[in-house]
C-alpha cells in the first residue's frame, strides 16, 4: 500500500484521493524534525537555525534568548552541582554545560515556534476553505499523521533485531561508557513512565470501545502490558517478511501487471507461525548461550561486570517470548495422560510428544503465567535502580526502553 501510494498507483477515491498529496507535507515535516534532531546532536552551535537563515539578527537573539536564560541556567547548574557534592574528575566547565542547555532550549523553542506557525496558518485557511484543499483544523493534521504512521510503521521493523543484537553485543564483548548515573536514571524513569502511559492509554481506550459495544464495564489487566512487551520482540521477523513479500508483489504488479489482490505462496497463517516459532526459539537459545559464554570465557572482574548486564537484560527479553514460544511448539501436541500411563520410563525419554507435554505442563499453567505476566513490567522499573549498582545497565536498559517504546 505504501509503495502504491508513493508511485501514485493506489486505488483511492473521493476525499482520500484529495488528501493523498497532503501526506507529503507530513513526510517533509518528519524529515525536517529528523534533520533538526541530527543537527542538535552532531553540530555545536549557540544560536538558532533561524539566525543562520537570516530570520533574526544575532543581537536580537542574544537580547531575547541568551541573556534572559543565562541566569536561569546558572542557577540550575549550581543546584545540580550542589546535589552531586561538587565537581568530579570528569566534569566539564560551566561554559560547556551552558552551551549544551542553551542549545537544547533553542532547539525545543524552535520546534514550538514552527508548531505555532502551523497552527496560525491552519486557522487562517478557514477563511478560504472553499478555494483550497488544505487542512483548516488541527484534527486534520492528526488524521494525516495517523495515516502517515499506518503507511510507514513497517520502516521500524528492524528495531527489535537491533536491540536484541545490541544486548548480545554487550553480553559477549566488554564495553565502557561514561555518563552521570543520576541523569541516566532520570532519563530511564521518564522513558518507562511514558512508555507504560502510552500502553495503558491505548489499551484502556480499546477496552472502553469494546465495553461500549458489548455494554460491559471497561477493564484493563496486566495482560495488556505483558502482551505489548511480547509484541515488540516477536513481530520484527514477520514485518520483515511482509516488507520483502510486499516489495516483490508490488514489483510484479508494476513491471508485469500481475494481480496482487490475493496471497500466493502457501498458507500465510502457517508461514507466520513458523517464523515466530523459530525466531523466539533462537532468542531463548541465544540467551542461554550468552550465559554459557560469559562463564566459559573466564572474564576478568571488570569484564564480568561489563558483560553481565547484557546477559541479564537479554534473559528478561527471552522470558517475554518464552510463553508464546512454548505454546506454538506444543499447541498441536495430542499426547495425553492416558498415553503416558501406557509407556515405560525409557519410552517416555525417547518420545518427543512426552517432552512437549511436560514442557507445556511446566510453562503453560496459571502459576508460571502469573510470574511471567508481572516480571516484564517489574524489570523495566527495576532497571533505573540497577544503574546505581552497575552503570552498564544504563546504556543497555535505557536504549532498550526507548526502542520498545518506539515499537509500541
Amino acid at each position: 500500500l505504501c509503495l502504491q501510494w508513493v508511485t501514485q498507483n493506489a486505488d483511492a477515491h473521493g476525499q482520500a484521493k484529495k488528501n493523498g498529496p497532503l501526506l507529503w507535507c507530513v513526510i517533509f515535516a518528519f524529515i525536517g524534525f529528523l534533520y533538526a534532531l541530527i543537527r542538535l546532536v552532531t553540530i555545536e552551535y549557540t544560536s538558532s537555525i533561524l539566525v543562520s537563515a537570516g530570520v533574526f539578527k544575532t543581537t536580537t537573539y542574544d537580547d531575547w534568548v541568551r541573556k534572559p536564560l543565562a541566569p536561569l541556567i546558572k542557577i540550575a547548574f549550581d543546584t545540580l552541582l550542589w546535589l552531586r557534592g561538587g565537581h568530579s574528575p570528569n566534569s566539564y566547565t560551566y561554559k560547556v554545560y551552558e552551551d549544551m542547555t542553551l542549545q537544547f532550549i533553542v532547539w525545543l523553542g524552535t520546534l514550538c515556534l514552527c508548531f505555532l506557525i502551523l497552527w496560525i496558518f491552519t486557522n487562517m485557511c478557514k477563511a478560504c476553505q472553499r478555494f483550497i484543499i488544505f487542512p483548516n483544523e488541527m484534527k486534520w493534521w492528526g488524521r494525516l499523521v495517523i495515516s502517515f504512521d499506518n503507511l510507514t510503521y513497517w520502516v521500524w521493523f528492524w528495531t527489535s533485531f537491533f536491540w536484541i543484537g545490541f544486548n548480545v553485543f554487550l553480553a559477549v564483548k566488554p564495553s565502557s561508557f561514561h555518563f552521570n548515573n543520576l541523569g541516566m536514571m532520570s532519563f530511564m524513569l521518564a522513558a518507562t513512565v511514558l512508555n507504560y502511559a502510552l500502553i495503558i492509554a491505548n489499551s484502556l481506550r480499546f477496552s472502553i470501545m469494546e465495553s461500549i459495544d458489548a455494554n460491559e464495564i471497561a477493564f484493563l489487566s496486566m495482560d495488556n502490558i505483558w502482551r505489548a512487551n511480547q509484541l515488540f520482540f516477536m513481530v520484527g521477523p514477520i514485518q520483515g517478511f511482509s516488507v520483502l513479500t510486499g516489495t516483490k508483489n508490488f514489483l510484479s504488479y508494476l513491471l508485469y501487471g500481475q494481480d496482487i489482490g490475493g496471497w500466493a505462496g502457501g498458507d500465510l497463517t502457517q508461514v507466520s507461525i513458523a517464523i515466530v516459532k523459530y525466531w523466539t526459539s533462537m532468542v531463548i537459545m541465544a540467551s542461554i548461550a550468552c550465559w554459557i559464554y560469559l562463564f566459559a570465557s573466564n572474564p576478568t572482574p571488570t569484564e564480568y561486570q561489563s558483560r553481565r548486564p547484557g546477559c541479564i537484560i537479554f534473559t528478561f527479553i527471552a522470558m517475554d517470548v518464552l510463553h508464546p514460544c512454548v505454546y506454538l511448539w506444543t499447541v498441536s501436541n495430542k499426547f495425553t495422560a492416558e498415553d503416558a500411563k501406557k509407556m515405560t520410563f525409557s519410552q517416555k525419554i525417547c518420545c518427543v510428544a512426552w517432552w512437549k507435554s511436560c514442557l507445556a505442563t511446566a510453562i503453560l499453567n496459571e502459576q508460571t503465567t502469573n510470574v511471567f505476566r508481572y516480571v516484564a513490567p517489574a524489570y523495566n522499573f527495576m532497571l533505573p535502580l540497577l544503574v546505581f549498582y552497575n552503570a552498564t545497565f544504563g546504556v543497555s536498559g535505557g536504549f532498550t526502553l526507548v526502542a520498545v517504546g518506539a515499537g509500541h
